[in-house]
């Protein structure tokens, strides 16, 4: 090495020697392809898009999904094979307008739950150890359409490019995405739907990301997406589907002595005129005020107004 130096390097390193500055690892068979604040910046970017995803899941699976990045490293496409589970749900993704392919695995308890809350069921945690059927994986693909939309939407501040399906399987060794020695980048994302926990793993050619290595400052201007009109769809169909309490506040005081006197057939008086309006409870909040009314044999609120808006009028009983 001090054959490679000049003199002026080798006085240089032995000052660094002499300060003690610390010894930074390198591997000269595997170096590293990209920078440090690039890898910064890759974390950055998806973790927005595993907030934003799992909004979407959630909307789309009708149940709560948690997402969020564990891990972002860079490593050759042998040491990505050798992290992810066999069999799983393996897809090559195709990145337009780059010839290189990038790869996604889901792993199976998070593939089965998914499969399970798409088909009806509760989204239950199962440990079949056995590979997807192709009813399965196609019901798989509509969840990775929906992943793969949210990485296009958020790479757009980045570069236009678009990811989709190229190919799947569930033996990754018999999917041939890139070569074992070619350096890739490595996304680990802890998710959590219903009960089920696993991973998505996501890897993306160490190319790419060098060529857009100069667009990589604009990631950190935040951005909040807005949602789509079918994902404002999912959330407002989710929503009102959810049964929430209606309850009438009719409020009275007693004594103890009185609530221990009271017997079956007692008639027990409230303070509160029969014209007074009443308040109405919709999941704990005062939402509605109405009127006490009977119809059909059953004891109603006749609706006037709402609390937040007192001048305006609902007509109606519920």
């Amino acid at each position: 090495m001090s054959a490679l130096l000049p003199e002026g390097g080798r006085r240089d390193a032995a000052n660094r020697h002499r300060r003690g500055d610390p010894v930074v690892p390198y591997n000269f068979r595997r170096p590293d392809r990209v920078s440090r604040e690039q890898m910064h910046s890759l974390h950055f970017l998806h973790d927005r898009f595993a907030r934003n995803v799992a909004t979407s899941l959630s909307a789309y699976l009708r149940t709560v999904v948690e997402l969020s990045v564990v891990s972002v490293e860079q490593g050759s496409y042998a040491e990505f094979l050798t992290s992810v589970s066999d069999p799983t749900a393996f897809y090559a993704l195709s990145i337009n307008p780059f010839s290189e392919l990038a790869a996604l695995e889901i792993t199976p308890p998070v593939a089965f739950a998914m499969i399970d809350r798409m088909l009806g069921g509760g989204g239950r945690i199962v440990s079949f150890n056995r590979a997807l059927t192709e009813i399965e994986q196609n019901v798989v693909d509509s969840v990775v359409k929906l992943v793969l939309a949210g990485l296009t939407e958020t790479w757009k501040p980045i570069v236009d490019l678009t990811f989709g399906i190229r190919a799947r399987e569930t033996r990754p060794q018999m999917l041939r995405v890139s070569a074992p020695n070619e350096v890739v980048v490595m996304i680990v994302f802890d998710i959590k739907v219903s009960e089920a926990r696993g991973t998505i793993s996501l890897c993306i050619p160490s190319d790419i990301v060098e060529q857009v290595g100069a667009s990589f400052a604009h990631v950190w201007k935040r951005q909040r997406r807005e949602l789509t009109e079918q994902e404002r769809g999912w959330l407002l169909a989710g929503l009102g589907a959810v049964p929430v309490p209606v309850v009438p506040l009719i409020h009275t005081r007693l004594s103890a002595n009185d609530v221990l006197a009271l017997q079956e057939g007692d008639v027990l008086s409230l303070a509160l005129p029969a014209a007074h309006a009443i308040d109405l409870q919709v999941g704990g909040i005062p939402k509605l005020k109405g009127h006490l009314a009977i119809g059909g044999g059953r004891l109603r609120v006749q609706i006037e107004s709402r609390c937040d808006a007192p001048t305006s009028s609902l007509a109606g009983v519920a």
